[in-house]
């Protein structure tokens, strides 16, 4: 029988795993062979009219959207409360 270094939990010959905590009781030696380092290299897109730049976000672009929403979620509410009047005086 082998007791688990964590826990301490008594656990059968031969076992891989601790049977309460789960850890692993065959204590491999980690390969020898060094990690390689890996570097991203800057590469550059081109098609027939040559390199392709990237486009950088129009923050100010964003702005003028938020107020045509606005614009637009206004003249909604105009248009409703003027089909309610409009409802209201034909309907009576």
């Amino acid at each position: 029988m082998s007791f688990c270094p964590e826990c301490g939990e008594e656990n059968p010959e031969g076992s891989k795993f601790c049977r309460k905590c789960g850890i692993n009781l065959v204590h491999e030696t980690p390969e020898t062979e060094p990690k390689k380092e890996t570097t991203a290299k800057k590469v550059t897109v081109e098609d027939s009219r040559g390199p392709i730049n990237p486009r950088p976000a129009n923050t100010s672009n964003t702005s003028n959207n938020s107020n045509d929403d606005n614009d637009r979620w206004c003249w909604c509410c105009v248009c409703i409360v003027f089909l309610f009047i409009v409802f209201a005086i034909l309907g009576h």
